[in-house]
């Protein structure tokens, strides 16, 4: 530890009720806890994020994260049944509105899916869209940087042609273009919003808050988020909700806010409420037939098995993989489809090793290839561990050998 994280500790431990020695080995811990020196310049950030996170919790009541009754954000309680990776929402809306442009391209002009963007004899650019069935145009200097060129080398603009969204409220970015891309963190909440029932929500939280915002699976916290008005879902609050986020684990007891869990049994409450999402390991072949007419926020399955293999190595998009078996089942050795691949991204904590016993929360797929359909695997967006064996297996990246010389 060098002198100015010395004295940064020394400055820092008062404001948390702690001793110097006491904050120095917490410190020491915190350093360890995420492999890395004491004299790497991530560890005042960490420090500085475990004093700030500690200030937070021993205040007996957090005036920030409050909201009175007549406020649109409300507290919430409880835990994430499964929290999905971040996705761009808007390359599939872009894709949808080019592909509109490439079946008519006139029909998406005058339905406000698309504007043009046509370089004029100036050297500036008209841009050509329809409003409510008006035809309006504008001229600018440079072209828009949403503008693409299409294969007819016309260069168009996807817009947000929703008028209105489905709960009849009107859409103010209708008309506008598309941003370049919006990611969006979706989720399965249990919990309670301004202490009420306790009870299933839908949650999606957008931009830069959504992708920071990870709470692990399991594991009760306190937040901050606007329900809708049919009281189903839960949207977080540009930085706000990010920021309001604290483990209850975290809290002293004796702050208001702090809930005794200890009895609380996740898989009871799995069982009594998510009663139709549950799959036995061996019908999942079929569950995922069955559940692609529902909606969207409704296709995750929750199942169980044995862990008979695992692979730390990240592929290209960061997952891990992981093999479940039911070791219930009958194995059919003439059969190679014993085992369910599950794709587990890099949120979500692996401290376990083969022989565990796992629940995994997620959306089934299956690819199809010249040989016909593969196996069913799981994108896995929630993991919770009912019996844990052994620890992973750690994997370093290879080394490649350096043979110039040869």
């Amino acid at each position: 530890m060098n002198e100015e994280m010395k004295n940064e500790i020394e400055k820092s431990a008062q404001y948390i009720n702690m001793s110097v020695e006491d904050a120095k080995i917490k410190f020491n811990d915190i350093c360890s806890e995420n492999g890395i020196e004491t004299t790497d310049p991530l560890a005042k950030g960490l420090w500085r994020n475990y004093v700030a996170q500690t200030r937070r919790a021993n205040k007996p009541n957090n005036s920030n994260t409050s909201s009175g009754s007549n406020s649109l954000v409300k507290k919430a309680f409880g835990f994430f049944v499964a929290l999905e990776e971040p996705r761009d929402m808007m390359s599939w809306n872009r894709n949808k509105a080019k592909d509109e442009y490439r079946r008519d391209a006139d029909n998406a002009l005058t339905e406000g899916i698309i504007a043009n963007a046509e370089e004029n004899a100036l050297g500036g650019w008209t841009i050509t869209r329809y409003y409510k069935g008006d035809l309006q145009q504008k001229e600018v200097t440079e072209r828009p940087v949403t503008a693409e060129q299409m294969e007819d080398g016309v260069w168009v603009i996807p817009l947000d042609s929703t008028e209105r969204y489905q709960n009849g409220g009107e859409n103010r970015n209708h008309g506008k273009p598309l941003p370049l891309e919006q990611f969006r963190r979706s989720g399965v909440f249990f919990g309670s919003v301004d202490g009420g029932e306790m009870k299933k929500y839908n949650f999606s939280y957008k931009n830069q808050g959504g992708v920071d915002f990870t709470p692990n699976t399991y594991d009760y916290v306190h937040f901050v988020a606007i329900p809708s008005e049919d009281g189903n879902n839960l949207y977080g609050m540009t930085e706000t909700t990010k920021l309001s986020l604290i483990r209850n684990a975290d809290l002293n007891p004796d702050n208001s806010d702090y809930r005794n869990m200890e009895h609380y049994d996740f898989e009871e409450c799995l069982a009594n409420n998510f009663g139709t999402h549950l799959t036995p390991l061996v019908e999942i072949d079929r569950a995922h037939i069955t559940r692609q007419t529902l909606p969207a926020s409704d296709r995750f399955i929750i199942t169980d098995g044995t862990v008979c293999n695992m692979n730390m190595m990240p592929t290209k998009n960061g997952n891990r993989i992981l093999n479940l078996t039911d070791l219930n089942a009958e194995f059919d050795y003439d059969n190679d489809n014993n085992m369910t691949t599950c794709w587990v991204p890099s949120n979500v904590e692996l401290d376990f090793g083969i022989g565990s016993q796992v629940i995994v929360v997620g959306r089934t797929s299956q690819r199809t290839t010249d040989v016909g359909p593969e196996p069913v695997t799981i994108n896995v967006s929630g993991l919770y561990v009912t019996q844990k064996r052994g620890s992973p297996v750690e994997v370093n990246q290879p080394v490649e050998t350096d043979f110039d010389w040869f």
